[in-house]
């Protein structure tokens, strides 16, 4: 871990942040720790090292707390995304809370707020979260399989951790999306699709593997394609799977799932 000083906390949407409705997006940390094979974040211009390094390092704005105090009253009023290039959980949040003090920082001026993580640790903020008038907690859920994700997402928590937070976080009485974005291979379709309309969160998200065509932005790495490819998942496989939860329940495709909380 590298510590730095940011210049600010608090940036203007861009992308398909932006097109979803948010005003603000907010970043604690550069880089991710979690080391995710597919993650889009590796291809951004912010990510200046290697694409290969990629879950091999991360800073921390040490500075954030400073900042969100200073910078909070911009978000009165407007939307904000926590956080749209790294993980607002990661591991090293448990000793900086970082994230937590931007939280209640920002909680004064009560913007629409969506936390997007992979990390059960948001439960620990469910005391500050549930003092916000508008919030959502989207918890990243790919895949029904230990393996898969040990191969996909290497150094991310692992998958029951998350659905007990989930749990903990709609039992606090917060909103609760699951992403599943991308959708990774499946041991069990049918009993996945029947766990999440069980569960029945507010918002689900789902998206194949992001293919940029050679483009400049956004896209799938190499070494995720191939794990794709061993695993003998296709699109077609991920329709069939759609199509299974969207005669459940309403599902949100890629872009359109992400968007404030009423």
């Amino acid at each position: 871990m590298e510590q730095i000083n940011a210049r600010s906390i608090l940036s203007p949407a861009t992308g398909f942040i932006r097109r979803g409705g948010f005003d603000w997006t907010c970043n604690p940390y550069v880089g991710c720790s979690f080391g995710c094979t597919y993650c889009y974040a590796m291809f951004l211009p912010q990510n200046r090292r290697p694409r290969e390094d990629w879950g091999k390092w991360f800073q921390a704005k040490i500075n954030a707390l400073e900042l969100a105090r200073r910078q909070a009253p911009k978000v009165a009023g407007r939307s904000v995304y926590l956080s749209s290039v790294t993980d607002p959980y990661l591991p090293a949040e448990r000793s900086l809370g970082l994230t937590r003090g931007i939280l209640e920082a920002l909680l004064p001026y009560q913007p629409r707020l969506l936390v997007q993580t992979r990390g059960p640790l948001v439960a620990r903020d469910l005391d500050v979260l549930v003092r916000f008038r508008s919030v959502r907690v989207n918890l990243s859920i790919p895949t029904d399989s230990e393996s898969v994700r040990r191969a996909f997402e290497p150094k991310a928590p692992s998958l029951e951790p998350r659905w007990q937070a989930l749990d903990r976080v709609r039992a606090a009485g917060v909103s609760t999306g699951i992403c599943i974005t991308p959708m990774l291979p499946l041991e069990n379709a049918d009993g996945f699709v029947r766990r999440i309309a069980a569960f029945a969160p507010d918002v689900v998200v789902t998206q194949h593997f992001h293919d940029s065509g050679g483009g400049f932005g956004a896209d799938t790495g190499l070494a995720a394609r191939s794990l794709l490819a061993r695993n003998r998942w296709t699109e077609d496989d991920y329709r069939r799977c759609l199509a299974m939860l969207r005669d459940r329940r309403t599902v949100y495709e890629a872009e359109a799932g992400f968007f404030p909380p009423s």
